[in-house]
């Protein structure tokens, strides 16, 4: 059965950005080990020319040159230069990742499909500073629901995501509900832990809510003084929302406290992970974060706020605490608590672990994923 799998692949797989590569990675890992496969990726990259590489898994990697201004023109180019590669390609299912241009290539395509859709656009696009970025919010917006007009089959990671499409309407294909993968070496971590150590892995952006963090983590230095917080993300998004974290940690004299660590590559992310007390989210949005799958493969416990897909991951008081978004006195006695309880760390480090094994581990979502694939090729005979 021949796959063609669409999505933003990392040319780079040590150096992995979060989001749909953090995925495909590990996915594409989990479906090698099916016989009865036969996968091509076909990314669309800016920078460079068509050419076809291989995935670290051994797949082949279709490397379409994306296209400048696509978004104005809704990626027509560009979904024109995938849908002739699948054509060559001629897949039994074509499963595209996000509901941008991965989606429309392959719900025009002709062929069997499947879309996972990895966050919610018009959320997101609430949180965008400054014209260009809003226009680009509401382009997306817009690219989204003609997608999910045209979708036939949907993948959702949470149910989250079907709230908000229920919310949305226009959705009239079939769901299937499978979650996202971690990597095999996250699930691999051994247990190095560092005294009082809080790590935060994500886009420093207004979004992610790093600066309630701060605030919060003047409160936990009261109670525990030497409390370290590990920063692991770009910070080139916002440069304003960074800069305000800066003059922040500035004025409350934070700057022995907060290290930021910028982009990290896989290795570096699960010494990180081998290093931390607990992995704090203080996000506004989020679908199913990846970071929190990989905290609890990692066995560490996670605080996090209780917002969208967060609290269908944390089993409150169980696997990690979560609090309520903006309250930052309850984030800071959540991490107090977690930080000062050693026991209490174990127990929901260990029980996170378990619920990451049966969950997020590349073999079990692969197994899923095919099932998925036999389907929609039956349905094609």
């Amino acid at each position: 059965m021949r796959i063609a799998m669409l999505g933003q692949y990392p040319l780079d797989e040590a150096r992995i950005l979060g989001g749909v590569e953090a995925v495909l990675v590990p996915l594409l890992g989990g479906l090698a080990h099916f016989d009865d496969l036969e996968v091509h990726v076909v990314t669309c990259q800016s920078g460079v020319e068509n050419q076809l590489s291989t995935t670290g898994a051994g797949w082949p990697l279709h490397i379409l040159k994306r296209r400048r201004l696509g978004r104005l023109t809704f990626h027509r180019r560009d979904v024109s230069s995938i849908q002739r590669t699948l054509q060559h390609l001629s897949p039994d299912v074509v499963h595209a990742h996000g509901m941008g241009l991965y989606a429309a290539a392959a719900a025009c395509s002709g062929y069997p499909h499947v879309v996972t859709t990895h966050g919610i656009f018009f959320r997101e696009a609430e949180f965008a500073r400054g014209l260009a970025a809003r226009l680009r919010g509401f382009i997306d917006s817009v690219y989204e629901r003609y997608c999910l007009a045209r979708v036939e089959n949907l993948i959702s990671i949470s149910l989250y995501v079907e709230e908000e499409l229920a919310h949305m309407g226009g959705f009239k294909g079939r769901i299937y509900r499978i979650e996202n993968p971690v990597n095999d070496i996250i699930f691999a971590a051994s247990r190095n832990e560092e005294e009082a150590t809080i790590l935060y892995v994500g886009r420093v952006i207004q979004r992610k809510g790093l600066l309630d963090l701060l605030r919060a983590l003047v409160e936990v230095r009261k109670t525990v003084p030497q409390v370290r917080l590990q920063v692991a993300g770009e910070t080139e998004s916002d440069p304003l929302y960074f800069q305000s974290c800066r003059q922040f940690i500035a004025q409350q004299s934070l700057d022995g406290t907060v290290t930021f660590l910028g982009s990290l590559t896989m290795e570096q992310l699960v010494q990180e992970y081998e290093r931390c007390t607990v992995l704090a989210l203080p996000s506004k949005q989020e679908t199913a974060p990846v970071v929190v799958a990989e905290a609890m493969a990692a066995g560490r416990p996670v605080v996090a706020t209780r917002v969208c897909g967060v609290p269908y991951m944390v089993e409150d008081g169980v696997s990690g605490l979560l609090v309520d978004y903006g309250d930052t006195a309850q984030l800071a006695g959540a991490l107090s608590h977690v930080l000062g309880n050693s026991h209490l760390r174990m127990q929901m480090g260990q029980r996170g672990r378990e619920l990451a094994q049966a969950r997020f581990r590349a073999d079990v979502v692969a197994g899923q994923t095919r099932q998925v694939y036999l389907q929609l090729a039956e349905g094609r005979e």
